[in-house]
């Protein structure tokens, strides 16, 4: 069952889902039909200028507010419900086994007890939640739990921009978790629903490009690379003279003189390619 599923149950009422990542914010908005499947509604993003956001760190509140605001507005949805996700970076996580059987109260005391070992902050400063994810494989009669702590000004900031754009956060998720839901739905509509197949997935961000491999819904790989859109920016910014600003918006808007492909995108590709391949080896 997801976190939605959870939630709400399985019929979910419609909702936005918020990405902001270093270069941008990106919006989607989700319904669903009759028959329970989900359905793009709406999608919308929202450029940011460099240094904004840092390392997942909002370093300037005010301007990705006002950003993510025109981008509700540009999106025309009208739902108000959003989904958030933290940035891996900023979150710890840690599995522990538990007895089974615990009731809700005494788990949460089981848990906080054992997040002192493994979180380096006063647990006053952290947001702390925790799942139980089934059955212990190690320990009979035990239970495997996801611990997940981040500190409260981080979380508070995801959430301060939700409701400066008069959004409702619902869920605030750890976008590495989220990749993987989302690949999940991917691989179940492979042939036999990807049993025993290696999956990998490689997200190419503005500063990172991430790598993850999965079989059977376990993570058997997943790492970050410092490879991503703003190299390919840069090298426009210094082939032809612009801003980084300025090349950045001409690469989005395709605007970039004749020679652009054979001079810097092929070699860009390649490079890309390369850096796949060292990150599969």
């Amino acid at each position: 069952m997801s976190i939605l599923d959870s939630i709400f149950g399985r019929k979910h009422p419609p909702m936005i889902g918020l990405d902001v990542s270093s270069s941008s914010a990106k919006l989607v908005e989700l319904g669903q039909t009759p028959s329970g499947d989900l359905v793009l509604e709406r999608f919308a993003s929202e450029p940011f200028e460099k240094g904004w956001i840092a390392d997942g760190q909002i370093e300037k509140f005010d301007e990705v507010a006002d950003a993510v605001r025109r981008l509700v507005a540009k999106s025309g949805a009208k739902t108000r419900d959003v989904v958030m996700a933290m940035p891996q970076s900023a979150v710890i996580t840690k599995r522990i086994v538990l007895p089974a059987g615990l009731r809700e109260t005494e788990m949460e005391i089981q848990v906080e007890s054992e997040a002192h070992q493994y979180i380096p902050f006063s647990l006053d400063e952290v947001s702390l939640d925790f799942c139980v994810i089934g059955p212990s494989q190690s320990s009979t009669g035990d239970v495997d739990v996801l611990i997940a702590a981040s500190r409260k000004d981080r979380v508070q900031d995801r959430q301060g921009l939700a409701e400066a754009a008069g959004l409702k956060p619902v869920v605030l998720d750890i976008e590495s978790h989220a990749s993987r839901l989302a690949m999940g739905r991917v691989i179940s509509s492979l042939p036999e629903q990807g049993k025993d197949m290696l999956v990998a997935l490689f997200e190419i961000g503005a500063d990172t490009a991430g790598l993850k491999v999965l079989r059977d819904d376990e993570m058997l790989y997943d790492r970050d690379q410092t490879f991503g859109g703003a190299q390919l920016t840069q090298l426009i910014s210094r082939q032809y003279g612009f801003s980084f600003e300025e090349a950045e918006q001409k690469k989005l808007a395709g605007d970039l003189p004749e020679d652009f492909e054979s001079t810097l995108l092929m070699p860009f590709v390649d490079s890309l390619a390369h850096e796949i391949g060292r990150a599969l080896q």
